[in-house]
């Protein structure tokens, strides 16, 4: 197929990503309502936790990240380093506790204190939504692109989400009545507490919409999303991942991360591999970003650049 790539890795603050797009309308919310400290929780090598810490210095916010004592947490690098660079405030939890519940007991404290915080990341509603608008923005100026090159649609839109992102992306293609397919690849299954549905996928969809003024009869049956190519877990490099990662680095000079950009990647080069996608089909890969990552799993890189 012929294959476009949308570079939301280029979107230029803290080494870009997708969470770029997303927090100009959630951090835009914060502000208008007096938000004067934020707070996430995530894996230890979170890009949204990266790309939070600095939109939330530019804007002379507080921020607070919350990340799991999880494999990565004890090497300070990539992401993890880039955040704490940007003067956020480090407060760790332990690798099985509730990610979600430690984020509400923050804010209870905070508030209880005087402060008056806001919840990023999953559990929260609003924040989840309006992120799933900001890719309702991108796939109109994915269109707009398009149109400008005198190209007909993608057949197929491919990216890396666990939901937000494809969520806005759907929503903006079923809101403008186009045929064109959304291929959610999930960095994640049921395994890890921040997973969604498709069905949960299907009401952030309709809430992206809402938020807009518009509704969107849409069931979970029209959304695709894969957790194929999560490989071992959540965090963790896979197979098919690092050999998509090194087939796209070494023939396009374009470079994912291995355990979330290159999970997407990995699935759009397995549907052309099987054939679900043939010389007909035209499909765009969103690269949602995560370069930094790469150099906390420089291990799993084995033999790269060494001679035979």
């Amino acid at each position: 197929p012929k294959i476009w790539f949308k570079r939301d890795d280029c979107t230029g603050l803290a080494f870009g990503g997708n969470k770029v797009r997303q927090h100009e309308y959630i951090l835009g919310d914060a502000l208008s309502r007096g938000v004067d400290v934020v707070i996430q929780g995530a894996a230890s090598q979170s890009n949204q936790s990266r790309q939070l810490a600095a939109a939330a210095a530019r804007l002379g916010i507080e921020c607070i990240l919350m990340p799991r004592k999880d494999a990565q947490f004890a090497h300070v690098q990539g992401n993890q380093l880039i955040a704490r660079q940007f003067g956020a405030t480090i407060i760790p939890i332990e690798a099985s506790a509730s990610t979600k519940q430690a984020k509400q007991d923050m804010a209870v404290r905070l508030e209880a204190s005087g402060r008056r915080p806001m919840i990023l990341g999953m559990g929260a509603e609003r924040a989840l939504t309006l992120a799933a608008v900001a890719y309702v923005g991108a796939y109109l100026e994915l269109v707009e692109q398009f149109e400008t090159l005198g190209e007909a649609l993608p057949t197929h839109i491919y990216v890396t989400s666990q939901v937000s992102t494809q969520a806005g992306l759907q929503a903006g293609a079923e809101l403008l009545g186009h045929d064109v397919k959304i291929c959610g690849i999930n960095p994640m299954d049921a395994r890890n507490e921040a997973y969604e549905t498709p069905d949960e996928i299907a009401s952030r969809c309709r809430a992206a919409a809402e938020f807009l003024g518009f509704k969107l009869g849409l069931g979970p049956e029209r959304v695709s999303n894969s957790t194929a190519f999560v490989g071992k877990d959540y965090g963790k490099p896979a197979k098919a991942a690092q050999e998509a990662a090194a087939l796209l680095a070494r023939t396009e000079g374009i470079l994912v991360d291995p355990v979330y950009s290159a999970k997407g990647f990995s699935g759009l080069v397995s549907d052309i591999q099987s054939g679900r996608l043939n010389k007909t089909d035209r499909a765009v890969f969103l690269h949602t970003g995560g370069l930094p990552a790469i150099f906390s799993y420089a291990s799993s890189y084995g033999d790269i650049g060494q001679g035979d």
